[in-house]
């Protein structure tokens, strides 16, 4: 079985960023910045034939690319904190190309459950050995202005990911290209996809 997500990657001078921001904290295990993404579909644990059936249908993908914003910084897990993330602007485009990436998914094979988009970059995760202290509220305060120049990513990325005891490693298995100067509907094509 093969852990698999959909994502964005992130450009390098911004993961450099994210990078330091995660590290300021002082609190949890900041991700490693070659990780940082942001997650349109998260594919659970699939069997190969699965999977190829999946990318079958993300390379009809056709989809403009998304402008993606970074603007402040977030919490999951509430009185017992999981992670903390950069927040994502939410954009129509955005969640139309996550509509899609589902929509292709789907006629892969997959039933994905039903899930609120709530796009974000992990940054910090915490855990029993490494938990949320005093300084994530401090940490919060601190970069509430966040804000990263807006980019238009060129691909989506199919990704495997192996967790381990320092936390996730991430292998590219398929790049899917999307269009800066497309003015269709996400995920529909000229062939009708």
């Amino acid at each position: 079985m093969i852990r698999a997500f959909v994502a964005l990657p992130l450009p390098e001078p911004l993961a450099d960023r994210l990078d330091d921001l995660a590290w300021d904290m002082g609190e949890g295990r900041p991700s490693d910045p070659e990780t940082f993404h942001l997650t349109l579909a998260f594919l659970g644990e699939q069997r190969p034939e699965v999977l190829e059936d999946v990318a079958v249908e993300l390379e009809r993908l056709r989809a403009p690319s998304p402008p993606v914003a970074l603007r402040g910084m977030g919490v999951f897990g509430g009185g017992r904190p999981r992670s903390a993330h950069a927040e994502v602007v939410p954009d129509p485009a955005l969640s139309g190309l996550r509509d899609a990436v589902r929509r292709a998914c789907r006629r892969g094979g997959l039933d994905l459950p039903h899930a609120r988009f709530t796009p974000h970059v992990t940054l910090v995760r915490f855990s029993a050995r490494a938990p949320a202290g005093e300084g994530l509220a401090r940490w919060l305060s601190r970069h509430a202005g966040f804000a990263a120049e807006t980019f238009h990513p060129s691909e989506a990325r199919l990704m495997r990911s192996d967790l381990g005891p320092e936390g996730p490693t991430h292998t590219e298995l398929m790049a899917i290209p999307l269009d800066p100067f497309s003015q269709t509907t996400p995920g529909r094509s000229a062939q009708g996809g």
